[in-house]
């Protein structure tokens, strides 16, 4: 310390006398210096990973300098540091020492640069306690060096890592004197460092949190918690009543942790404990305590209050979560259920950001996929993301996560994984085996990106939503059809394409993609006493499961009846269209509410929606199969392909090319100049086994039926074995048996129909599971198609039972015809539909029925394969450039009625029936008949069996006749409801 010329000089603060302080100063630093860790002089070390061997201090002083006569010693976990130019005369010394003295020159405001060592190295958990400074000065007090530090900058050596970086400012770091204010540690006055940034302390990480009693909770340095890669610590508890555990699965927590492992969040840049680690986020799961309940307990609501009114969640966490741990780990509680509402979980439970509930125990689905979904989703609300991520507006197309509902349970699916899953599948998968090959080609995540903000009134479709992978973007068209599209390219989203995106960048449309969520009308009253839906909507709004929302329009219309909630008033208009979805980076936004992180304390975003139920969990992810399934399901022919053809050659020489008549056929074939003259031909390969070669309508797709024709006395039945494209033809294989089930030799109509373009509403069913048992929930095969762009489902209901179910509000209406052929090569059957009912607003559903040919005296039935064609104001083919017919009959079999209902005429004539015997029904149409004509036929009474008797429209064309023959179980005439399907040529 230097005074100006003619300064009185002053003792210190602390003034002593002159022989006081300079015993003291001897007695110091003969303290000091015996306390130092022993060491050898040693040529400086290198660090291994995690220990500290060799820095540079950069020491700034500041209006005071410091004295070439001081003495200064640094420490690190009790050991000295060796200064390697220890009397600062710029040359290393030989050897070093552990006290730094000389070459400062009582300089202020200048920075010196030492060189020190550690031998042996530290373990860099030292660090933790911080740099030890000392200064030590012998002079007199009369002329004792006092300095300021003014800053200070420590560096290892080896990695580059800073340890401390105080820049000036305008406060001191420290001022040493000789007699008091010696010592200085870099830690001093500052709270403990989180490398990481992750709100747990490196202190707490690599050693522990304390307790009162000075104990450690060590869990997690037990569980390897990384200081310098951000940490997340879950403790979980769950019920257990002895008989059932809500305990989550090993397989849920290990997809979690590695969905947080796997994160794009980087690690901080330079370890000083170890080597750099990896990008992504250590979730530490501490599966804690097994809270023994009665079975009575664990159903109960974990949110009922008792007489004290404290929750029951408020009891277990209470008696069960440590309160050292409290604002350090995040708390989960897996339970049966945590109100009334049956949903999944439920975040800031107890009012506390950091607790959530997992509340899976009265679900039925608890697949790992499931758990781990929802474990993550409520630990996101805890991390500050909303169900849009940073808004609440579920179900965004440009928001990919798991935040989501769309994703929550399923995840978010990779569509290039999955075209090459469905490429390696057969046909007539069932549901399950759908359902596991989405969830195994999707992954639980936040999203990783912020996709394109969608402003819903411009939406370019050649933009898509921009994503740089092809992950699966959802939504719902305006006819609500859940629709999915690559989010890396563009997308059609009003499906006016069939999916194909418009090009153009200049081209914007309007959709309301969120119209489905814009509820009008609830089925569920006020009190909560009705769950059924009584209004009767407005056309103006449309039906969403067992809601009424809005239509296009985005305004409601319909008022509600007595025992529904009017959830908006007749007129309120929705925002729609003028809306526009925010993309957003969940992993970027993720917010560490904890410890000593600046979000700790700070409000978790509120949640306006109630959490996923399991009805509404298991809608969502059979709509987002459905609509994958879809997106691979045979597309349609831009041409009508189809044809008919009456084989009347029952007898012909085995295994040879016969043709059939040439006025009773027609394939579209004949519209080619070129192809025009080709016949129709049949090869009997056996005893009532038949393949019959349609000209020129070759397709990878379509279905067949067939019926038996000439059928007056003892019924026939005839099936479809299968076909297949062979060159430019299709090859029908027919199968034909007598009334006890024998193979017969028979006549019989054959037709195909390949799916084509068109506006009429049209589905084909091929259902073909081994055996005919067991649910394909989607049918994806080549004989099955729905034009309204949705997929065709088949419950089997019980042997010889089944329910299609045709997804589409086209369907919906119920307007339409069914026909139905048993399919296959297994036990001979009879099958037909039984009835049809709208399923939801949105579908159809068409019960059939199978059952054994054979002289049964009551029908029996029996599990077979079938084809199913439905069609709704069109011929069967689909085709509106052919004049068709189709009709159905109602009411009194011994007095039918047509159905006007399921029939319809291209001329829009309403034919007439009538009963000329026990089953036996004449259909007359004044104005469609042309010869060469066919028709279907099929029974639509439980157990009876209907076919072809005659076809007359050579007669009195246009007239057209078409008698029906029906039989009881046993083959003998009996009256039953039926349906004919009328083709001509064009």
């Amino acid at each position: 310390m230097r005074l100006p010329p003619g300064a009185a000089r002053t003792r210190s603060p602390r003034g002593r006398s002159r022989a006081a302080a300079v015993l003291g100063a001897a007695m110091l630093v003969a303290a000091v210096l015996s306390g130092l860790s022993p060491v050898a002089p040693a040529a400086p070390a290198h660090a291994d990973a995690g220990q500290v061997c060799r820095v540079a201090f950069a020491v700034t002083t500041g209006g005071d300098g410091l004295r070439d006569d001081s003495l200064e010693t640094v420490t690190l976990g009790g050991a000295a540091f060796l200064f390697e130019d220890w009397n600062g005369d710029g040359a290393d010394d030989t050897p070093p020492k552990p006290f730094h003295h000389g070459g400062t020159g009582d300089r202020p405001h200048t920075t010196f640069t030492w060189n020190a060592h550690l031998s042996p190295c530290v373990p860099a958990t030292a660090l933790l306690d911080g740099f030890t400074f000392h200064h030590l000065n012998t002079a007199p007090d009369w002329r004792a060096d006092n300095w300021d530090l003014k800053a200070l900058r420590i560096v290892d050596r080896d990695s580059g890592f800073v340890y401390v970086d105080r820049p000036p400012s305008g406060a001191l770091l420290h001022r040493f004197y000789k007699n008091s204010d010696q010592t200085w540690n870099t830690n001093e006055g500052r709270p403990d460092t989180d490398t990481d940034g992750d709100g747990l302390t490196d202190r707490i990480e690599l050693l522990g949190i304390p307790r009162p009693d000075g104990t450690r909770d060590t869990w997690l340095p037990e569980h390897g918690a990384d200081p310098c890669r951000k940490t997340i610590a879950v403790e979980i508890d769950w019920l257990d009543d002895g008989q059932d555990s809500d305990r989550p699965s090993a397989g849920a927590m290990a997809e979690a942790r590695h969905m947080f492992d796997s994160a794009p969040v980087n690690p901080a840049g330079l370890c000083p404990y170890g080597p750099t680690p990896r990008p992504g986020i250590q979730l530490l799961t501490d599966e804690s305590t097994a809270i023994r309940v009665t079975p009575a307990e664990r159903r109960r609501y974990l949110f009922t209050e008792g007489a004290d009114g404290r929750t029951d969640f408020d009891r277990y966490r209470a008696g069960n979560f440590a309160d050292v741990r409290n604002g350090l780990f995040f708390y989960s509680l897996w339970g049966y259920q945590y109100s009334d509402s049956g949903s999944s979980g439920h975040s800031h439970a107890g009012g506390r950001s950091t607790d959530f509930i997992v509340t899976l125990g009265s679900w039925g689905d608890t697949s790992d996929r499931v758990q781990s979904g929802t474990f993550v989703h409520e630990l996101g609300h805890a991390l500050g993301l909303a169900h849009g991520g940073g808004d609440d507006v579920n179900h965004k197309p440009n928001y990919l996560s798991v935040m989501s509902y769309t994703y929550q349970l399923i995840g978010v699916p990779d569509l290039s994984a999955w075209e090459a899953a469905v490429g390696r599948m057969g046909d007539d998968v069932d549901a399950d085996i759908w359902s596991d090959t989405v969830r195994s080609v999707s992954s639980i995540d936040y999203s990783r990106e912020k996709l394109a903000d969608l402003h819903l009134a411009r939406l370019v479709e050649s933009r898509g939503v921009g994503a740089g992978t092809d992950l699966l973007a959802a939504w719902r068209d305006e006819k609500l059809l859940q629709r999915v599209g690559d989010a890396s390219k563009g997308i059609d989203w009003n499906w006016s394409s069939q999916g194909a995106a418009d090009p153009d960048p200049s081209h914007e449309v309007g959709v309301s993609l969120m119209s489905w969520t814009q509820v009008c009308v609830s089925p569920e009253d006020p009190a909560g006493s009705r769950d059924g839906l009584d209004s009767l909507r407005d056309p103006a709004d449309m039906p969403f499961g067992n809601q009424i929302v809005t239509g296009p329009d985005d305004q409601c219309s319909t008022p509600a009846l007595d025992g529904d909630t009017q959830v908006q008033p007749p007129g309120f208009r929705y925002q729609g269209k003028d809306q526009t979805l925010s993309g957003f980076d969940d992993w970027e936004a993720i917010s560490f509410p904890i410890g000593v992180s600046p979000d700790a304390g700070a409000p978790a975003p509120e949640t306006h929606e109630p959490e996923l139920t399991e009805e509404e969990g298991e809608r969502i992810v059979s709509d987002l199969v459905d609509a994958l399934v879809a997106s691979v399901a045979p597309a349609a022919s831009p041409s009508p392909r189809w044809g008919y053809a009456y084989m009347d050659q029952a007898t012909a020489p085995l295994n040879v090319e016969t043709a059939l008549n040439p006025t009773f056929q027609w394939t579209t074939g004949r519209l080619d100049a070129s192809t025009a003259g080709h016949r129709a031909t049949v090869r009997r390969t056996g005893t009532g086994a038949y393949e019959v070669r349609l000209p020129d309508v070759a397709s990878p797709t379509g279905v067949a039926h067939t019926t038996a024709y000439r059928t007056l006395y003892r019924g026939r039945t005839c099936s479809v074995v299968g076909q297949e494209p062979s060159g430019p033809d299709e090859v029908i294989r027919v199968a034909c048996f007598d009334h006890t089930g024998a193979p017969v030799d028979w006549w019989f109509t054959v037709f195909f129909a390949a799916p084509a373009d068109g506006e009429a509403p049209y589905a084909t069913v091929r259902y073909n599971p081994p055996g005919g048992a067991g649910d394909l929930a989607p049918v994806r095969n080549d004989g099955t198609f729905n034009s309204a762009g949705g997929v065709n489902h088949v419950r089997h209901e019980g042997t010889g039972r089944y329910t299609a179910v045709l997804k589409g509000a086209p369907y919906a209406a119920d307007r339409g015809y069914v026909q139905v052929t048993a399919y296959g090569s297994g036990t001979p059957a009879r099958c037909h539909q039984e009835g049809t009912a709208a399923a939801g607003g949105d579908a159809l559903e068409v019960t059939v029925g199978c059952y054994a040919i054979g002289e049964d005296t009551t029908p029996r039935r029996i599990n077979s394969p079938w084809v199913l064609s439905y069609v709704e104001g069109a011929g069967l083919h689909r085709d509106a450039s052919a004049p068709a017919a189709y009709v159905t009959t109602t009411g009194d079999v011994g007095n039918p009625q047509i159905d006007t209902r399921r029939s319809y005429s291209a001329d829009g004539e309403t034919p007439t029936v009538s009963r000329l015997g026990a089953g036996w029904y004449r259909v007359a149409y004044t104005g469609i008949g042309k010869l060469g004509d066919s028709a279907q036929v099929s029974s639509l009474s439980p157990g009876r069996y209907c076919h072809l008797g005659n076809i007359n429209s050579y007669s009195a064309p246009p007239k057209l006749l078409v008698d029906v023959y029906c039989h009881s179980a046993a083959g003998t005439g009996a009256d039953a409801r039926f349906g004919i399907a009328y083709l001509r040529a064009p």
